[in-house]
């Protein structure tokens, strides 16, 4: 079954993946009875990181640079290896400041796979539908929000790791489906997300 109302982007190869309202990730975090694993989605969906490099932050504490309120990935810590950029450093904002210790004292995040099965089993008990919802789904949809909110695209593209041509195909454009409630709303989450990383 496919919600009309869903908004989503295609990759290259056909495959569909989600992009939040501010709704459906309350929904969604919700539905997560597990303080670890919530605590998980929001470290997740808040950084815009790739899962792979959630996965390498719990093993490498030291990323975490806690008097900046920044986490520093240099290459070997991020998921491509070859990159235009060989560091990026991503803000930790005021929605994971005091989740960030907890998250280090919790286990490893579990495999992709499994990961990817919990966010389709909190989906459907959300009563979201699961297409298009992956692990990616977490940084498409803050990248958008971000976007939502104003922030200079070449800030959201520092923060994301990726070129601006990559920002501009993917998530400009879907920026602007949001309702004027949704938008009002991601602007209000995001308030104070401005200025250079």
């Amino acid at each position: 079954m496919t919600d009309t109302e869903t908004i989503f982007i295609t990759t290259k190869k056909g495959a569909k993946i989600r992009i939040l309202t501010p709704g459906e990730y309350d929904k969604l975090i919700q539905t997560i009875t597990t303080n670890h694993l919530r605590t998980l989605l929001n470290i997740c969906f808040f950084t815009g990181m790739r899962y792979v490099e959630i996965q390498r932050l719990h093993q490498h504490p030291e990323y975490w640079r806690r008097v900046r309120q920044v986490i520093y990935l240099d290459r070997s810590a991020q998921r491509r290896v070859k990159r235009t950029n060989p560091e990026r450093w991503v803000p930790v904002v005021p929605q994971i400041q005091g989740e960030l210790p907890y998250f280090f004292k919790n286990k490893q995040p579990p495999v992709i796979k499994v990961w990817n099965e919990n966010l389709k089993r909190w989906a459907e008990k959300a009563g979201i539908t699961t297409e298009g919802i992956t692990p990616k789904m977490t940084r498409a949809s803050i990248e958008t929000w971000m976007y939502v909110a104003g922030l200079p695209m070449n800030e959201i593209c520092l923060r994301q790791g990726h070129d601006k041509l990559t920002s501009l195909n993917h998530y400009q454009v879907i920026s602007q489906v949001f309702t004027t409630a949704e938008i009002h709303e991601i602007k209000t989450r995001l308030a104070g997300w401005g200025g250079n990383p």
